[in-house]
């Protein structure tokens, strides 16, 4: 059977086939290289931005190396003058003598809860 005039013969549609394979292959790898250099590109920005985090957390460790955090900070107020419960209320100021009852007072168990 003859081909017809009009409509194209399996050879012109193979090499339409390939031409069209090959620029899907040269647009698809021109992408890939594309997203490759803009990954690459956030990658290094995100090493920078880890370096100078860590960075910055050295210099805020060594700024405050007198000061571990297992070290009691001292109390300038002297004494408590009040304490605040979790219930909200409020104890009266200790009056001297209660002082050295203190101790005492923190080893009762609490027979309100």
């Amino acid at each position: 059977m003859p081909p017809q005039g009009n409509s194209p013969s399996l050879e012109d549609l193979m090499k339409l086939l390939a031409t069209s394979n090959l620029e899907f292959q040269q647009t698809m790898s021109s992408s890939n290289m594309q997203f490759q250099h803009n990954m690459n590109s956030t990658i290094q920005d995100l090493k920078t931005q880890i370096r100078q985090l860590a960075n910055t957390v050295s210099h805020l460790q060594s700024a405050r190396s007198s000061n571990l955090p297992s070290q009691t900070i001292p109390n300038l107020r002297g004494n408590v003058s009040a304490l605040t419960l979790r219930n909200i209320k409020e104890l009266p100021e200790p009056a001297p003598q209660q002082l050295s009852r203190s101790a005492e007072v923190d080893s009762e168990p609490n027979t309100n809860s």
